[in-house]
């Protein structure tokens, strides 16, 4: 049986054929069990989904009757119950929802070793979708979160296919494409970002820079905010002639120039900050800390708040990004409230807190550090 819930709710049985789920409660109550398929879903918030706040006297009842209906009219029965409330017995990837967050966490890390692979993936992830997710339900408030969820991942999905295609040379490819997305959301400035750099690799380095101006304009209207570091230094690289999609045929770049199209897709992944300014006067920390990280797992500084605790473990950091292909990762420690937050932070860091499993413990999604040579992470805590 495949479920199908990123548009309009679709049921099919093994031969193709659909499946009628007619009312709106009982399609409501088939996607509140897809959207955890093979795990017990609990009676009061199913309850809480289909009837909202005006359940009916004895709602579990009401729920019962609704559940029955709900096995007559899927094939093979698959609504299994539990003393707690219920489960839909069947596999992940029968549901259109799970698939696509796994093909999408796929395509991620594809991302920086092979982004041709990583931008096949990603367009099979995006397929999945024939329209705005969770549409029979959408209106409802108890499912704006994971409406609102899915939206957002399918985005992040999008941006992600388009960084591949980028980083394999189809630059020229995608201006008409992004000028769309841009015009459709001006804020998100890693679309802005790849517009500009389709525009140079087009051949369009004012436009680029026009791109840049309106969505610094949008930012200041919109948010009083100005374009993050990352934004502003692409903009600084454009002016400098710095980011050059080379002509049809023409080898690779010379000198300094960066590849609007193709960015080497052999550096290791990292969530590292740009860095857009001089590092002066702390060579001989620089070196101290690089010497301690070759002879020790754990590396620890120390210092007074405002010390610069936290950019001189950033800059010991960068260089060591050819040494660990699997990357190197800053994960915010300072804002933490208590122990149970670190493994979130972690699977934030990475990328990884939104893909994969909606639920389960966070410590069993953490990569195993097993790989030849694991990843390098750059802790930062508040000051003590």
């Amino acid at each position: 049986m495949r479920i199908s819930m990123l548009g309009p709710l679709d049921v099919r049985g093994e031969n193709g054929n659909g499946a009628g789920v007619g009312g709106t409660r009982l399609r409501a109550l088939l996607i509140l069990l897809a959207l955890e398929p093979g795990r017990v879903v609990a009676s009061e918030l199913l309850i809480d989904g289909i009837w909202a706040q005006d359940p009916p006297a004895g709602a579990a009842n009401a729920l019962q009757a609704l559940v029955s209906r709900l096995r007559r009219a899927l094939p093979g029965a698959v609504v299994a119950s539990h003393p707690a409330g219920y489960r839909l017995a069947v596999e992940p990837d029968a549901v259109d929802v799970v698939r696509f967050e796994r093909l999408a966490s796929e395509g991620r890390r594809a991302l920086a070793r092979d982004p041709a692979a990583a931008a096949r993936v990603l367009r099979e992830a995006l397929e999945l979708w024939r329209g705005p997710a969770l549409l029979d339900v959408a209106g409802s408030d108890f499912f704006r979160a994971p409406v609102t969820r899915l939206s957002e991942l399918r985005m992040a999905a999008l941006e992600d296919r388009i960084e591949a295609d980028l980083r394999v040379g189809r630059g020229r490819e995608l201006t008409a494409e992004l000028t769309s997305l841009v015009a459709e959301h001006p804020l998100r400035e890693r679309l802005v970002g790849a517009l500009m750099r389709s525009l140079v690799a087009a051949g369009r380095p004012a436009e680029a820079l026009t791109a840049y101006a309106a969505a610094r304009e949008a930012l200041a209207e919109e948010l009083g905010a100005d374009p993050s570091p990352e934004l502003s230094a692409l903009h600084t690289a454009v002016l400098r002639e710095e980011v050059a999609g080379p002509p049809p045929g023409a080898a690779q770049p010379a000198g300094g120039a960066v590849d609007a199209e193709a960015p080497s897709a052999a550096a290791p992944p990292t969530n590292l900050r740009a860095g857009l300014a001089s590092f002066v006067g702390r060579d001989d920390d620089l070196s101290q800390v690089a010497s301690l990280i070759g002879a020790f797992r754990l590396t620890t500084l120390t210092g007074p708040g405002g010390a610069g605790k936290t950019r001189l473990a950033v800059q010991s950091a960068r260089p060591l990004l050819d040494r660990f292909p699997d990357g190197v990762w800053l994960v915010e420690l300072a804002p933490l409230g208590a122990e149970a937050d670190v493994a979130p932070a972690v699977l934030n860091a990475l990328a990884l807190r939104e893909h994969g499993a909606a639920a389960g413990d966070p410590l069993d999604r953490l990569p195993p550090p097993c790989a030849p040579v694991p990843p390098c992470w750059c802790w930062t805590t508040a000051s003590t």
